[in-house]
């Protein structure tokens, strides 16, 4: 860089601040003097520049331990808002910070914005006093949240209750002539108006959704509060329909072929003589993995084909911009958002029985302890045998017993007849499962047991989730809650699902190959509480990286998503990936390797979507739970203990699988909750005590079907007695 004078200016905080986040090499200021070509008298300047730019919030975003040798910096930092916290004040995620530190601010606005959740900006942090939360002072706004907000309209006064939850705050409807008419207990969208100080926040209505408990508004509110995309743009979906009129079919019928289609002529197995069939849920529509096994002599061979997303969705297309910006489908109770449009997501990818599809697969020999001996990689072209439930899977396992002491079959050919008959099986489509399907399944289950054992000998531990299954009746409206039962149909699947993914993640590393890794850390051993008992650490989550790294979970040293690339876009980045280390063609988007300096970024954005939409599916859940429960306000119910803090107790109502909380201001003060014959224990972070067997009876007071949440309060000692 050219050599300026001394007496030359100091670079303006737009040029310094790109140069400084353009790279991680640490740099001190003798450093950055000589890349801007000026002289090291200006060392002094330069601190009490970057001071300056400190305090403006310029320097935020710098990667860790970019600059060196500067002290006395004001901390600042890059934050998200998560929600509005008890007293108001906004609480906000550090995303950069390792250790996930949320901090208060001290503001609701700046500038007349009203933080919402999802606003990014800079923040300047305060040191944290004791055990308090550390507050943070906003600098400057990154990105806006949608000021648009899905509200429920009350009367006298006329006002907009916000229906996310996350949202504390009360706003008084502005008064427009042109605003649709609502009444009480509509939802509505409102337009959220800029915020003047010392008064509170107005929103002016700009559309009538109706109703809140009517029929699909869960859903529709569940969506509109966690800003999920619902509606495909016009260029994406003639994209869609473009690519999906690519036939699979390529007429050959030897152990190869060739398929034309978007990115090229391929070269692929055929795979069309095997049975593969799918496993899914009796509603499923995107059929996105099929597996199929036979018993070798010395062990299983498996094969795991997945629907090849990548053959239709280039990198850079209309298609794969909605894709990654949705990252996932969402399966709300009664409606599926998907991230592809249905031509592909329910057409054309979907591994739909009797049709030919492309696929990408996993060719797998196990021993019969279940460990992966070798395996290859392969473009296929295949086509499902059979559209199976998990319930007509369980039913032929259930038809179906072999003693432990009888002898494994022999292997036989996938349309050899069953040396002795087996019990007819139903499937929930009303037709007869041929004998060779179900033998098919019987291997299935062989393997996926054999697969089951080397997962707990290396010590993976199955811990049992509460799930509940939403029934809605003819009308849409909640008819039932149930918990979902775990099959062993589910496990199979899920077994196989593991495999495919480990032995995918490893290919990755193998050929050294850029991707995404699915991480899960090992949690923190318990620590010692104050009155000398053990505090459990909150469970560790799994998530999105872009080096491999160890997955506590299930116990193995690195772990990737490979079988749902219909739904997930993580797995259409492997995809990519794992097809870059089939064929090194340039001239083929869809093995072009994903660029490696976006991963972390886009890991991040993943486990966004990912938490997004589970948080949409339970507050969904929610809504209909109190639709549902409304009738039973006054009623005494049951409840789970699930955690406690220092403010009160975690629960979930055993009826419907809703959380809950209960206020410890809210408890009886002689602390038995009225139940004299159950043991007692203390609570370590509060003193109060409860009962042993962690269940609660508690009374509904009220129910929000706009915001999904309940009232509930211990049962007093006149309704104990």
């Amino acid at each position: 860089m050219q050599k300026r004078s001394g007496a030359a200016a100091l670079p303006d905080p737009a040029a310094l601040r790109t140069f400084l986040e353009a790279d991680r090499t640490p740099v001190s200021p003798p450093d950055i003097l000589r890349a801007f070509g000026l002289p090291a008298h200006l060392k002094a300047a330069l601190r009490t520049h970057l001071h300056a730019m400190a305090v403006a919030g310029d320097l935020a975003l710098l990667p860790p331990g970019r600059l060196k040798g500067v002290t006395g910096l004001p901390e600042t930092a890059r934050a998200i808002v998560t929600r509005l916290g008890r007293v108001g004040l906004p609480l906000a995620h550090l995303p950069d910070d390792p250790a996930g530190s949320t901090v208060a601010l001290v503001t609701t606005h700046l500038d007349g914005h009203l933080f919402l959740p999802g606003d990014a900006l800079i923040l300047r942090l305060r040191p944290a006093a004791g055990r308090t939360r550390r507050e943070g002072r906003p600098i400057r706004l990154l990105s806006s949240a949608p000021r648009q907000l899905a509200a429920v309209f009350q009367t006298a006064p006329d006002r907009l209750i916000p229906c996310d939850r996350r949202l504390t705050f009360v706003l008084d409807s502005a008064p427009d002539a042109a605003a649709p008419h609502a009444v009480a207990d509509d939802g509505v969208l409102a337009d959220l108006l800029p915020t003047q100080d010392g008064q509170p926040p107005q929103a002016r209505i700009r559309t009538v959704l109706g109703p809140v408990t009517a029929p699909g508004m869960p859903a529709t509110l569940s969506l509109l509060t966690h800003n999920i995309p619902t509606e495909f743009s016009a260029e994406t979906e003639q994209e869609a329909l473009r690519v999906a009129q690519h036939p699979a079919d390529s007429g050959a019928s030897d152990a190869s072929c060739a398929v034309a289609g978007t990115t090229g002529t391929v070269k692929r197995t055929d795979l069309r003589s095997l049975p593969l069939v799918t496993i899914d849920d009796a509603t499923a529509q995107d059929f996105d993995d099929a597996i199929w096994a036979e018993q070798t002599p010395d062990g299983f061979r498996l094969i795991i084909a997945i629907a090849d997303v990548a053959h239709y969705v280039a990198p850079g297309s209309a298609l794969d911009t909605e894709a990654r910006l949705r990252g996932n489908s969402v399966y709300l109770p009664g409606r599926v958002v998907p991230m592809l449009p249905p031509a592909l997501s329910a057409g054309i990818c979907s591994l739909k029985p009797g049709e030919d599809r492309l696929c990408l697969f996993a060719d797998l020999q196990i021993t019969p302890t279940g460990q992966i001996r070798t395996g290859t990689l392969g473009r296929g072209l295949m086509r499902s045998a059979a559209r199976l439930t998990y319930q007509d899977v369980q039913q032929v396992l259930e038809n179906h017993t072999t003693s432990p002491a009888q002898p494994a079959a022999p292997p036989r050919s996938p349309v050899q007849a069953p040396a002795t008959a087996l019990p007819q099986t139903q499937t929930q489509t009303g037709g007869l499962l041929a004998p060779h399907l179900q033998e098919l399944i019987l291997t299935l289950q062989a393997a996926a047991l054999a697969l089951q054992a080397d997962a707990t000998a290396r010590g993976v531990q199955t811990q049992p989730e509460e799930d509940y299954r939403v029934t809605l009746n003819a009308d849409g409206q909640p008819a039932d809650f149930t918990l979902r039962e775990r099959l062993p149909a589910h496990d199979l699947v899920a077994a196989f699902m593991i495999a495919a993914n480990r032995f995918a993640a490893g290919e990755l590393i193998r050929h050294h190959a850029v991707g995404l890794f699915r991480v899960h850390p090992a949690p923190p051993a318990p620590s010692a509480t104050r009155t000398g008992g053990l505090r459990l650490p909150a469970r560790m989550q799994a998530r999105y990286a872009a080096l491999p790294g160890q997955h506590h979970g299930l116990a193995l040293e690195h772990y990737t998503h490979f079988t749902s690339p219909i739904r997930r876009y993580a797995d259409l980045v492997t995809h990519r990936a794992l097809l870059a280390t089939l064929e090194q063609n340039a001239r083929n988007p869809a093995s072009r390797q994903p660029d490696g300096t976006d991963l972390p970024a886009l890991a991040e954005h993943l486990q966004m979507t990912e938490r997004r939409a589970a948080s949409a599916v339970q507050a969904c859940q929610d809504r209909l739970a109190a639709i549902f429960l409304t009738p039973l306000i006054g009623h005494t119910l049951e409840a789970h203990i699930t955690s406690a803090t220092r403010s009160g107790l975690a629960v979930t109502l055993t009826k419907t699988g809703t959380p809950s909380f209960l206020s410890f201001l809210a408890l009886p003060d002689d602390s038995g909750m009225h139940d004299d014959s159950r043991p007692l224990r203390s609570d370590l972070s509060s003193g109060t005590r409860f009962p042993n067997s962690g269940v609660l009876s508690v009374v509904l007071n009220a129910t929000s079907p706009a915001q999904g949440t309940l009232t509930l309060a211990p049962v007093s000692a006149r309704h104990a007695s």
